[in-house]
């Protein structure tokens, strides 16, 4: 019987940033990568796949940013594991991604097998 795959969605502006992130777990077989490039679009699919951990940007144009989004989640029928990535690594900005109900905040870059340790974990 086949183990049941995590889906990790990702919210991000960057396309390049999305794509390194999508071949971050490229070989990672027990991950499935989904894909948004804003908040509001990150919101839709989070509702239509019920991902198990969601990896987004705080600053994105459109109605909704990260941490809108963040809370939009932890607000639903089905929060999941949300993780906050940000190039703002001030300590208010941190208090604010934590107050949004983020599990876990990290600020830009974030190394690749760092990533894949984080989602991993999950996974215990």
């Amino acid at each position: 019987m086949a183990e049941q795959k995590i889906k990790l969605l990702v919210v991000e502006d960057n396309k390049i940033i999305r794509n390194l992130i999508r071949m971050t777990f490229i070989r990672e077989p027990e991950i499935e990568v989904f894909e948004a490039e804003n908040g509001a679009d990150g919101f839709k699919l989070f509702q239509e796949l019920h991902p198990d951990i969601v990896l987004s940007d705080i600053m994105m144009p459109g109605e909704m940013d990260g941490l809108s989004l963040c809370r939009e989640i932890k607000a639903s029928n089905n929060p999941c594991y949300v993780i906050l990535v940000s190039g703002n690594g001030q300590q208010n900005d941190i208090y604010l991604g934590m107050q949004a109900g983020a599990d876990l905040y990290k600020v830009k870059p974030i190394r690749p097998t760092e990533l894949i340790s984080i989602v991993k974990a999950y996974l215990d």
